[in-house]
């Protein structure tokens, strides 16, 4: 019975606030933390290869758009704090930040497989910066500071991912602590 009336609680107070959030007023949103995309210090590279040219042309396209890293929050938690009315651009461009990062993480790969080692750096080293929780990102870095003996660029990674707020967090941090034990033996 307890266990069921916690349970009750719990939706009522949910439902409560969701009905709050949903006549939240509208704030302004310009000056929130947008992300742009420093094309001039990313590696463009010329090739003639079609995925890492979709990459290019994704990246660009993205570069118009307004990004914003809203992982971790939910849309009540946004409409409270923003308002209703901003809900469906906030999650657009929330949508363009999941793009780019699984983009840069896409790009960073096929960089590798085509041996532009420091260029993939850089594009996964970027994802880093915009706050990814991509996996595939730290891991691909992790193996390359791994091969290159920057053993303690592999320690900032996993101090790094202890700040991310997302479901992905335990995960990576799994994986860079293997990749690390790995190391030390």
């Amino acid at each position: 019975k307890k266990s069921s009336r916690d349970n009750s609680q719990r939706k009522e107070s949910f439902w409560d606030r969701e009905r709050r959030a949903n006549v939240s007023r509208r704030k302004d949103i310009s000056s929130l933390n947008y992300i742009s995309i420093p094309l001039n210090q990313l590696p463009f590279i010329d090739t003639d290869d079609d995925e890492i040219l979709e990459y290019h042309k994704s990246i660009n396209r993205l570069a118009t758009m307004k990004i914003l890293n809203l992982t971790g929050i939910t849309n009540t938690e946004l409409k409270e704090q923003y308002g209703v009315a901003n809900l469906t651009e906030l999650t657009d461009y929330d949508n363009n930040y999941t793009t780019l990062v699984n983009t840069i993480a896409r790009w960073g790969a096929r960089l590798i497989e085509l041996e532009y080692i420091d260029e993939a750096v850089t594009v996964l080293e970027y994802g880093l910066s915009v706050g990814t929780d991509v996996s595939r990102n730290y891991l691909l870095l992790a193996d390359i500071y791994r091969t290159r003996g920057e053993y303690d660029r592999i320690d900032a990674l996993i101090t790094r991912a202890t700040t991310l707020k997302s479901l992905m967090k335990n995960s990576i941090l799994t994986k860079l602590n293997e990749i690390r034990e790995s190391i030390t033996g």
